[in-house]
């Protein structure tokens, strides 16, 4: 066993059902492993669903929501959180709302938030709130002709009520979000703002820059040290020390235009991927990538034609990879610790986020 040093994470969170720890816990795997797939759908077509893959009994279902509910979701699935209860949190826009569901029976619990939401993008959710990065609705097109958001936020609302308790500013393009002990790390445009959310007050304690390369934070994940890893898809992955609030330094990893990164249950391997284009704006080669974070030294994991996810099991340690079309059914492959395929899944459209529980 290892102890995770006063961690509260989102990444923890996202991962294993809304836990929250203290520098005096010991924290075992659990001994059984479900494993939510988020397929996010085509924003233009509602086609989003959800996959549900039971690792132990090696089961698979997709359309769970449908099949509980009886309709679809009827949304683009952006994101989603594991809470209290084994309740499901999951952040849809087009329209903007968060369905709350039993993660064991797919069963809405509820009606939907939509309350103090625009362009959602990522949730973090503990035993007492829920925290939901928002784009906002106003935009400036950047020199890269890309949409820049600069009246992004972070919405908050009690984990029972469901209310909406407070909105936070949170400067452009606020996306990762993750919770160390009593302070909140958002991933920007302009850096890793850091909120005190200590009686919902989400004072802004810092802004942490990258001292090296240039572009937006876009995810948040940690390692076996307690040090935070932010990927800047445009320089590669930072790492920021939460407990001084400041940047250590950025390391030449390649990541994917949408940064995300993940890690193992105790964060002794970090996972990211990129995928190649070419000019036509077609995959032409994709690569998952695991790093030491000792050495911030990384090798490629597995390669195929189109990552668009990664997440490990806590029960078993394999890593799932979706590799993904946005008109058909997902591929995603399971692969053990050394990097074996053991097997293949079929999940839904655009299979993009696996939460664990």
């Amino acid at each position: 066993m290892k102890k995770l040093n006063l961690i509260v994470l989102s990444a923890f969170l996202l991962l294993f059902a809304g836990c929250t720890k203290d520098n005096n816990d010991i924290i075992d795997p659990p001994d059984h492993s479900t494993v939510m797939i988020l397929n996010q759908g085509n924003f233009s077509e509602h086609s989003a669903s959800i996959s549900v893959y039971d690792e132990v009994n090696d089961v698979m279902q997709n359309r769970f929501y449908e099949n509980a509910n009886g309709v679809s979701i009827g949304a683009t699935i952006v994101s989603g959180s594991v809470g209290p209860g084994r309740t499901a949190y999951l952040v849809c826009n087009y329209p903007d709302k968060i369905e709350i569901i039993s993660a064991d029976t797919g069963v809405s619990v509820g009606e939907a938030i939509t309350e103090g939401l625009s362009n959602p993008r990522n949730v973090l959710v503990t035993g007492s709130r829920i925290y939901v990065t928002n784009w906002g609705d106003e935009y400036i097109t950047g020199e890269d002709g890309f949409w820049q958001y600069t009246n992004s936020y972070v919405s908050v609302y009690d984990v029972n009520s469901r209310n909406l308790i407070t909105t936070v500013d949170a400067g452009t393009d606020a996306e990762g979000l993750l919770l160390f002990s009593t302070s909140l790390f958002v991933a920007t445009r302009d850096g890793v703002r850091v909120f005190d959310v200590t009686a919902d007050r989400l004072d802004e304690l810092a802004l942490i820059e990258a001292e090296e390369g240039s572009g937006p934070a876009k995810h948040i994940s940690y390692d076996n040290t307690s040090m935070l890893w932010v990927v800047y898809p445009e320089s590669g992955v930072a790492k920021i020390d939460p407990f001084s609030l400041s940047y250590v330094r950025m390391y030449d990893i390649p990541v994917d235009y949408d940064g995300y990164i993940t890690n193992d249950y105790f964060g002794n391997r970090l996972y990211t991927y990129k995928t190649l284009f070419n000019e036509s704006y077609q995959p032409e080669e994709s690569h998952v990538f695991v790093i030491d974070p000792s050495t911030g030294d990384y090798s490629e994991f597995a390669a195929g034609n189109y990552f668009y996810g990664v997440g490990v099991s806590p029960l078993s340690g394999r890593l799932f990879a979706s590799e993904v079309s946005f008109t058909s059914n997902s591929l995603v492959k399971i692969l053990s610790g050394q990097g074996v395929q053991e097997g293949t899944l079929t999940a839904g459209v655009a299979a993009s986020r696996f939460l664990f529980f």
